[in-house]
């Protein structure tokens, strides 16, 4: 069941648009604790290691993306771990990926940049996902259920690392 909410929500300089939140119960019950509540971002930005780049709202984690309209959908974390630093080009699974244990929370695509957190719980494992991907209602690419974040990308071959 999905409770709606409209909620104003701090990110690095702008809110997202269409600040509609929504609780997913899955998403609640990860071991990377989150609070269960999620958005779709379309305009958050944020300036990490001198980048600016699209960043979901401060606090929430990217699950999913939807690259050719710029939207994310982030989940709240129920705690973070350090500030927010960027990743210009680790590796792990093929693709460009945050240092493990930690989680993506923005993208700049053409410059291949990564917006990375540790989440306050630690990671306990990862998997990569596509051909073909999980897709939500939305439709996006969306890390598979069981409440995990993203933690790394190969934009051209839409495959994810999924970190819980």
């Amino acid at each position: 069941m999905a409770l709606a909410a409209v909620t104003m929500l701090a990110g690095c300089g702008a809110a997202p648009e269409e600040e509609g939140a929504e609780f997913d119960v899955e998403v609640a019950k990860s071991s990377l604790s989150f609070t269960g509540w999620v958005v779709y971002d379309a305009g958050t930005r944020c300036t990490v290691g001198g980048s600016t780049m699209h960043c979901c709202p401060t606090g929430y984690a990217m699950i999913g993306a939807h690259l050719s309209k710029d939207v994310f959908k982030c989940a709240q974390l129920s705690s973070t771990s350090g500030s927010r630093f960027l990743d210009a080009g680790g590796r792990r699974n093929a693709m460009h990926a945050c240092p493990y244990g930690s989680v993506m929370v923005g993208l700049h695509v053409s410059n291949d940049y990564l917006a990375c957190q540790y989440p306050g719980t630690s990671v306990v494992s990862e998997y990569v996902d596509g051909s073909p991907g999980t897709n939500d209602s939305y439709p996006m690419h969306v890390c598979g259920t069981g409440g995990y974040a993203m933690s790394g990308i190969h934009v051209s071959n839409n495959l994810f690392t999924c970190a819980r």
